[in-house]
């Protein structure tokens, strides 16, 4: 063999295990989540009876759950079936592009605003971070919500630390590239520092699994929480998070970004002296206790982002020995903690070092295993297809649950993701209906609708049919050709309008009072993107909205509109 062989055959095992390490970590993931969501938030061995027909689980069976809340239908569930962990995190990887880079604007604005219709399981403030993306003013940035309890800068839940393993599993070597990533996934939803740190300290993990081969210890899990204070010089790398996110945030925490962070970071390292003994001490037998010490157990703290990383860290280390699925095991049977999302982030890191695949039932494994090497390909240099979003600039997002489906060519679709195969019986509860669907590219979801859909779904609000074929993307290509360019470019396509229109319908938005908070920010941005982005007509629709708003969220989604207008307008006429 020459040396140019040995190269290419080099190239060629590495990429073999590096494939192997992403899909087996993608599938063990959804396994531990199907595992762990037969027993999440059951009242007890008798509630576990009475969705799998016995007290304790050992693998994925078909069973029954109450869906959609107390007034929702009893729906019977396929062994294998997976929740919003597995969800959520096949919608990241959707949004990583063929080239690598997050879409974080589809993410949040279509991904995340669809997601509830046909969510399984899934948070409070991640719903509740939903719902207030579908406003239009609202960016990914600048998503601080306050729904009734849950408000962002308290959304410290590990909804985030559950879904970023496709940023790992994609991800080309360079570290703070891919934290900066994590972290523009988990700020979408998420503002307090347990649940972005969390997702940190989860990414952290599972990138040195892949890359060293082992699951790592207490030692090198304080090594991952030093990196909590870097973290404000990594969202300086994003002028978003930076001019806009930032000073939202400490406004509204009242707080620099950099003492919460210390904060954070001594009380969980506090957090992982305290058990560290104990793993050593215990081993396999003081999980529960470990558990007890984190407060995992607790109300407060069972759905911790941070906490929920650091329980799943410590499941994947003292059974690293074992099989994969003792652990799933452990984790699915201990009732009162967080039982699906601390099993399916540590079959993640347990599954990047196992051989084999999951001998249990997943639901969808062969769209999983397609997402998975799509994503390890991409880890490796390689140009791959990309799922073909709806343009931004004509995208509405749903107003409800169930606005996301509605007629299309004489069948049902689903806004923002397409066509709908109908599988499986209906389960109507009054209005709504819940039904088995699987979409075009391989995923079942069990969509909410209603009963008598009326409402159209256009087009502009569907996916292209196509996929871009591998290897055909390239630099000149993707600078050219607006189907290859990310989502982030192809939006706000306005005319030139003269300044006179423009002050004319200003003079409309002061003495009409009707106007409501979100029709006014249309209307303003819109007079200063038809302006041709004139300093004078800008100046003063932002002085106009601060004055009307009040809010400090709300101007920072006036600029965010404008800046994005300017910026695709040059990139068109360059």
């Amino acid at each position: 063999m020459n040396t140019e062989q040995s190269v290419s055959h080099l190239g060629t095992v590495s990429m073999e295990r590096r494939e192997r390490a992403v899909v087996n970590s993608a599938l063990w993931a959804a396994a531990g989540d199907a595992l762990g969501w037969m027993t999440e938030l059951a009242r007890g061995e008798a509630g576990v009876k009475h969705r799998v027909g016995k007290t304790r689980v050992t693998e994925p069976v078909k069973w029954q759950r109450m869906i959609g809340g107390r007034n929702g239908p009893k729906v019977a569930l396929p062994a294998g079936t997976y929740s919003d962990d597995t969800q959520l995190r096949l919608a990241v990887s959707r949004s990583i592009r063929g080239n690598g880079s997050f879409d974080v604007e589809t993410f949040a604005k279509i991904e995340v605003t669809v997601w509830p219709t046909y969510a399984l399981g899934g948070g409070l403030g991640t719903k509740a971070a939903a719902v207030n993306l579908s406003r239009r003013g609202v960016n990914w940035f600048s998503n601080f919500y306050e729904r009734g309890t849950q408000k962002y800068i308290t959304g410290g839940g590990n909804g985030a630390a559950m879904r970023v393993q496709p940023h790992v599993w994609a991800s080309k070597g360079s570290l703070d590239d891919l934290l900066l990533n994590v972290l523009r996934d988990s700020l979408v939803t998420h503002g307090h520092p347990h649940g972005f740190c969390g997702a940190v300290f989860h990414a952290l993990t599972l990138n040195d699994v892949l890359k060293n081969g082992e699951i790592p210890g207490p030692g090198v899990w304080q090594r991952y929480i030093d990196r909590f204070t870097d973290l404000p010089a990594l969202i300086g790398r994003d002028s978003q998070l930076a001019a806009f996110w930032r000073s939202a945030w400490e406004s509204n925490t009242g707080g620099t970004l950099e003492e919460a962070l210390i904060r954070v970071k001594e009380e969980a390292l506090r957090d992982v002296e305290l058990i560290s003994e104990l793993i050593l001490i215990e081993g396999l037998n003081g999980y529960h206790q470990i558990l007890e010490k984190l407060g995992c157990l607790t109300v407060k703290y069972r759905g911790s982002g941070f906490k929920t990383a650091l329980a799943a860290s410590v499941l994947a280390y003292v059974y690293r020995k074992g099989p994969i699925e003792e652990a799933l095991i452990a984790s699915a049977n201990e009732l009162e903690s967080d039982t699906d999302t601390i099993a399916t982030m540590a079959g993640a890191l347990l599954g990047a070092i196992a051989l084999e695949s999951p001998m249990w039932p997943v639901q969808d494994a062969e769209y999983i295993t397609k997402e998975a090497k799509r994503l390890a390909s991409i880890s490796q240099g390689r140009q791959e297809s990309s799922f073909v979003y709806p343009d931004l600039g004509r995208w509405n997002p749903p107003s409800s649950q169930a606005a996301s489906i509605g007629i299309s060519e004489g069948g049902l679709a689903i806004a923002g993701l397409g066509i709908l195969a109908v599988e499986g019986i209906e389960y109507q509860v009054g209005d709504a209906i819940w039904q088995w669907c699987r979409l075009p590219f391989g995923q079942t979801i069990l969509a909410k609708r209603r009963a008598e859909l009326k409402s159209e779904i256009t087009k502009a609000q569907l996916p292209e049919i196509r996929r871009v074929p591998r290897g055909s993307e390239n630099i000149q290509t993707q600078k050219t050709d607006s189907s290859s360019m990310p989502q982030t470019e192809l939006t706000f396509e306005t005319p030139d309008i003269s300044t006179d229109i423009a002050l004319d319908s200003v003079s409309k938005v002061q003495k009409d009072t009707s106007y409501s908070p979100r029709d006014k920010l249309d209307v303003l941005t819109d007079e200063v993107i038809f302006s041709n982005f004139d300093d004078q007509v800008f100046g003063r629709m932002l002085n106009e909205y601060i004055d009307s708003s009040q809010s400090v969220e709300s101007a920072v989604a006036f600029v965010s509109i404008v800046a994005k207008a300017k910026l695709v307008r040059q990139r068109r006429r360059r």
